[in-house]
């Protein structure tokens, strides 16, 4: 049995570019005929999107051919209500020790709460006595893993730390599988002690600037490693250019060149330092024209002038001592110590 798991899609409005991820995974699971779409948290980026776009997704789940199963982030935490229905092929889980039951798989959920520490582990504790060998035993989870060292662009636009665990609370508990949610940068996969895996799909979708790259899933059959699928959704490529004064060929040919290479998904940041021989007005004015032209395409310019530097006493000075060797010597070492300045500032 395929399962198709994601987490962090955060739809805001009808059509925007998470809702589009969204429906090309659907299509991705039909192609891959997965039995089961999994998602850990996080599929509104908050209740009242979840509220707005009641009536457009409900459709949209329950056209395909397979079944969905969702727990609550700590953005949607209160988007699935008791009453809340997506459809006959839609399953909420709402709590921990009520399983979702088939022939050979076991779902369990931990949708977000606003616990410690301590009382996530004591809660897990209660499904001990519900796993059994005679099944895979799978538990969707939304939260922050403490035995890796994340930094705060890890989870989207999050300063704090939201249902911490450590792999070692699901020792014994019989776990083949935590699919979880939460992590935004990229695919992660933890070995647990008992044999199983603790996963991390990443967000399908770039939802802030810091989560650069090309997207994933997480596509396995049961019973099988979680294994890492592409997906072709809009994500952010960072690019960063160092300007010398003797460069041929122009910034702006280097960057529309990356823009050819790359798939039209990517969304560029770009960021350029150094100097330009050009006028520093002019080179500004060319940079900006071509990141008006190019909606994909983000610039951070933080070139000069070369006449910035060499009209600084200082340079001058230095300048002066130079001139007792010969031009090709003294060229050299001017372009050497314009370098040096550069990767100083990067």
């Amino acid at each position: 049995m395929k399962i198709l798991h994601t987490s962090d899609i955060h739809i805001k409005e009808y059509k925007d570019d998470s809702w589009r991820a969204f429906e090309s995974l659907i299509k991705i699971g039909s192609k891959e005929k997965i039995g089961f779409f999994v998602i850990s948290g996080d599929l509104f980026d908050e209740k009242s999107s979840f509220v707005k776009l009641y009536p457009e997704i409900r459709p949209l789940l329950n056209d395909a051919d397979y079944e969905f199963i969702i727990i609550a982030g700590n953005h949607d935490e209160k988007a699935f209500g008791s009453e809340a229905f997506l459809g006959e092929k839609v399953k909420i889980i709402r709590n921990l020790t009520e399983p979702l039951e088939y022939e050979k798989l076991r779902f369990f959920g931990f949708p977000f709460r606003n616990i410690t520490s301590g009382e996530v582990r004591n809660n897990l504790r209660k499904i001990k006595e519900l796993t059994t060998n005679d099944k895979v035993n799978l538990l969707l989870f939304h939260g922050e893993l403490l035995d890796h060292s994340f930094s705060g662009s890890d989870f989207g636009e999050e300063e704090i730390s939201y249902m911490s665990v450590r792999l070692s609370f699901f020792d014994n508990l019989n776990l083949q599988y935590v699919l979880a949610g939460h992590f935004h940068t990229n695919f992660q996969v933890y070995e647990l002690d008992s044999g199983g895996f603790f996963v991390y799909p990443g967000s399908p979708i770039s939802i802030t600037r810091k989560e650069t790259g090309r997207r994933s899933v997480n596509l396995f059959e049961a019973g099988n490693p979680p294994s890492q699928y592409k997906v072709n959704t809009p994500y952010y490529k960072k690019l960063t250019l160092s300007i010398y004064p003797e460069d041929t060929s122009s910034p702006v040919a280097k960057i529309k060149k990356k823009i050819r290479k790359s798939p039209k998904e990517a969304k560029f940041l770009v960021s350029l330092t150094g100097y330009t021989e050009e006028n520093e007005e002019d080179f500004h004015k060319k940079i900006k024209e071509l990141e008006d032209k190019h909606a994909n395409l983000e610039i951070e310019n933080r070139v000069r002038g070369i006449k910035q530097l060499t009209e600084d006493e200082l340079f001058k000075a230095f300048n002066s001592k130079l001139e007792k060797l010969n031009p090709s010597r003294k060229q050299k070492i001017k372009k050497l110590v314009i370098k040096s300045l550069l990767e100083s500032e990067e």
